[in-house]
C-alpha cells in the first residue's frame, strides 16, 4: 500500500541557510491535507527509508552550484532532470558521506525512488553555524512553498495564527 505524499525538508536546523527544509517544514505543517511533512537532517539511507513506497515526493534543500544566491534550481524525476550532472554539484557541500545527492543515485540504480521525486533547491549565500537565513533564501520562502504545493498538484491552505 502507498504511504501518503511527501515533503522533506533537509538540512541543519543552526547552520544559516542550511536551515531552509526545516523553516520550509515549520511553514507548511498543516497547510497540505493529506500530505505528510518532515525535516531531515539529510542522510542519504534514511532518505530512501522515508520516500519509499510513496507516489510523489518533494525534497527541499539548500543547494551550493555557484548560481546567485536564492536561485531555485527544480530537477523532477517525471522529466529526466532529476538525473542530470548538475544533480549531484548542487549538494556538492554534505556533511554526510551519504547525503542527498548520492541517494538519489543509489535509489535510482536500486529502483527504490518514489514514483515522482522532485527536488526543490535553493541556492545558499551562507552556511555558517548560528546564522539565521540569509536574505535572498529568506526570500524565496512563499515561492517555495507555493512550488512545492504546485508539484503535488495542491493549492496552500491559509496558515493557522495569521500565517507564518
Amino acid at each position: 500500500m502507498r504511504r501518503p505524499d511527501l515533503v522533506l525538508g533537509v538540512g541543519h536546523p543552526d547552520r544559516g541557510d542550511d536551515a531552509l527544509g526545516h523553516r520550509l517544514v515549520a511553514h507548511l505543517e498543516g497547510r497540505l491535507p493529506g500530505v505528510e511533512v518532515v525535516a531531515h537532517h539529510g542522510e542519504g539511507l534514511g532518505l530512501i527509508a522515508l520516500w519509499e513506497d510513496r507516489q510523489t515526493v518533494v525534497l527541499v534543500d539548500a543547494a551550493q552550484s555557484g548560481a546567485a544566491p536564492g536561485t531555485l534550481h527544480r530537477l523532477d524525476s517525471a522529466d529526466g532532470s532529476l538525473l542530470n550532472p548538475l544533480a549531484g554539484r548542487l549538494f556538492a557541500t554534505n556533511s554526510h558521506a551519504f547525503g542527498v545527492a548520492q541517494a538519489i543515485h543509489t535509489a535510482a540504480v536500486l529502483k527504490r525512488l518514489p514514483g515522482r521525486l522532485v527536488v526543490l533547491a535553493v541556492e545558499a549565500a551562507d552556511l555558517t553555524l548560528g546564522h539565521g537565513l540569509s536574505a535572498p533564501v529568506a526570500a524565496m520562502m512563499p515561492p517555495l512553498a507555493e512550488a512545492v504545493a504546485t508539484a503535488l498538484g495542491q493549492s496552500l491552505k491559509p496558515a493557522m495564527g495569521g500565517g507564518r
